[in-house]
């Protein structure tokens, strides 16, 4: 049986020599496919959180603060969380406001990722957005790694925008959906990786 991700890396090749894409052609064309793998383990709420911390530090320190937190979490297990504990972690306040919201949130608690995935764009957007902490970019790693989407395009995404300016020229964010939906969250990966080789 073929896989999403072959699907996705056949697609986009023969796009992009559709297109004369020629840069992002022999880039994939020399490298491995890459895929969307779903943690089932991971609950929204733990999955939201990390990517609250992630926003607007290092990978490593990300990493590093994400691990404090998950030792803060075990030393108060069963016990509720206050915005000092959070903060012990080396989480701004402001952040360790966000993370409380997440973590008393009803809807995140009580929402499987069976029951996200059978909801619309229009539905996630009103019910994540209300959501301090989550802006757009927040809810489409959301959309690409926790429910694995496959055609989802973050359009403030600096590392997206770089690669995007190397590999696929002066194409406008419409020209990118009509060229490569249904796979962009594929070709996002793919554009990631390619930044990572300059």
């Amino acid at each position: 049986m073929v896989s999403e991700a072959d699907k996705a890396y056949e697609f986009i090749l023969k796009q992009s020599i559709k297109y004369n894409h020629s840069k992002l052609h022999r880039f994939i064309s020399s490298h491995e496919k890459v895929s969307l793998n779903q943690n089932k383990n991971q609950t929204l709420s733990l999955f939201l959180i990390k990517t609250v911390i992630s926003q607007q530090v290092s990978t490593s320190a990300a990493k590093t603060i994400w691990n404090r937190f998950e030792k803060v979490l075990e030393s108060k297990k069963g016990k509720k969380l206050t915005k000092k504990n959070i903060a012990s972690a080396g989480i701004s306040n402001q952040k360790s406001g966000y993370i409380l919201g997440i973590l008393n949130n009803n809807f995140i608690q009580s929402t499987s990722l069976d029951e996200l995935k059978e909801y619309s764009l229009e539905d996630l957007n009103r019910m994540l957005l209300a959501i301090k902490g989550i802006g757009p970019w927040t809810l489409g790693i959301t959309r690409m790694f926790y429910i694995c989407e496959s055609d989802v395009w973050l359009e403030g995404d600096l590392g997206i925008k770089k690669a995007s300016e190397i590999f696929l020229q002066e194409l406008d964010n419409d020209d990118i959906r009509n060229i490569y939906s249904p796979y962009r969250t594929f070709l996002s990966l793919y554009l990631w990786r390619g930044l990572d080789s300059f």
